[in-house]
């Protein structure tokens, strides 16, 4: 019976595995920025990147590369996007969502250095980034 309980175990571990692949590579293609909000606030089109591309589960094209984790069993869907930073790999926690060719990235925004504020890097719990420290990038699948 042990051994039934293993060889379950093993598959469940497997499946999980396989599935987060899944989702990291339903997001990969290059995508057209549509819109990017900060706290609420729409930044202008030219002070926003025009596209990220997604590919071998890294995104380029918004700051650093980032190798990209994702968390499709949680809602809203989990991403980990972490970067090297000074020789040690930081982990920024978001949230997506995959609709068709439409994905929305939100994630906790840095406070800027001279705030004295510290980064919480709390995971967003919506969308919606009015009066938070959050940014939302819309974007849609390029052709």
């Amino acid at each position: 019976m042990q051994t039934a309980y293993g060889v379950l175990f093993l598959l469940a571990a497997t499946v999980g595995a396989d599935d987060k692949k899944d989702s990291v590579k339903k997001l990969e293609g290059t995508w057209e920025v549509v819109a990017l909000v900060a706290g609420g606030k729409e930044i202008p089109k030219d002070s926003a990147p025009k596209k990220l591309v997604i590919k071998d589960g890294k995104l380029t094209g918004f700051g650093p590369e980032m190798q990209l984790d994702t968390d499709a069993t949680k809602t809203p869907k989990w991403l980990g996007m972490t970067f090297a930073r000074d020789g040690k790999d930081v982990t920024v926690n978001a949230i997506y969502e995959l609709k068709d060719d439409e994905l929305k990235i939100c994630l906790p925004m840095a406070p800027s250095k001279d705030s004295g504020k510290v980064f919480e890097n709390k995971r967003p719990e919506g969308f919606d980034t009015k009066d938070k420290a959050e940014m939302l990038i819309h974007l849609k699948r390029g052709k």
